[in-house]
């Protein structure tokens, strides 16, 4: 048995295609947005460099180079995870910003890691079983 890495070439065979990962980046992107300006001299940085790795990396990276294209998607998503439970969040509760960062981060996630590993997630099989066949 061999194990290919990542299991898509190409995501979905078009990595410009309505992938979750983009609906979960632009979630993230909007908490950092908000926030951003909260605080002079206080930026959420790990948050954005993460956010950029990721789009990047799944984007450019991933159709020409996939094994280094899903490493650092996979990093990126990571790393915007992580960011939530950064003391930059202190002052938030997890309902506003922090929480759509950590949602963003967990949707973005769940397509990364389906893409990556083959491995079934819950929002694919939520969109397999119960949403595509109601818009086709």
């Amino acid at each position: 048995m061999s194990i290919t890495f990542p299991a898509d070439t190409v995501p979905d065979g078009a990595v410009l295609g309505p992938h979750h990962a983009y609906i979960g980046m632009m979630l993230a992107l909007l908490a950092l947005a908000v926030v951003w300006d909260d605080r002079a001299g206080v930026e959420p940085w790990v948050g954005s460099v993460g956010l950029l790795v990721a789009v990047f990396a799944f984007v450019t990276v991933w159709p020409f180079y996939p094994a280094t294209g899903a490493v650092l998607a996979l990093s990126g998503v990571l790393l915007v995870l992580a960011s939530a439970f950064l003391p930059f969040w202190t002052g938030y509760g997890w309902v506003g910003p922090r929480g759509a960062l950590l949602l963003g981060s967990l949707i973005a996630l769940d397509d990364v890691l389906e893409h990556a590993f083959g491995v079934p997630t819950p929002l694919d099989w939520l969109w397999k079983a119960h949403i595509v066949q109601h818009i086709h």
